[in-house]
């Protein structure tokens, strides 16, 4: 019965996975802010805005920028992909992040 309630609950959690979980989070936060600024700073303007809301413009220039965005940057990682990147062959500091997050256990 305690399988249907909480299906996890035998499961480990691994510590290694879960820091690495925690870096691809950050980078994600980290993209999506970027994101959020950039179509901020290009869709509404910064003189005499002193509205509480967004206007049906500002609205449809910010959804449309973030779609470009994102659509980009799927199109990016799935060519990315294609070419047999990975993070051990094209990112030196890769193995030392993996290193510094071992001795900090």
């Amino acid at each position: 019965m305690s399988y249907l309630l909480n299906p996890f609950a035998g499961q480990e959690v691994n510590s290694e996975r879960l820091d690495i979980a925690q870096v691809q989070f950050d980078a994600m936060n980290h993209t999506f802010n970027n994101i959020l600024y950039s179509c901020l700073e290009k869709c509404i303007p910064h003189e005499g805005y002193g509205e509480g809301e967004l206007n049906k413009g500002e609205m449809s220039c910010i959804d449309r920028c973030v779609a470009k965005i994102h659509f980009s940057n799927r199109l990016i990682g799935a060519y990315v992909q294609t070419q047999g990147f990975g993070p051990v062959t094209h990112l030196p500091h890769y193995e030392k992040i993996k290193k510094d997050m071992a001795n900090d256990e």
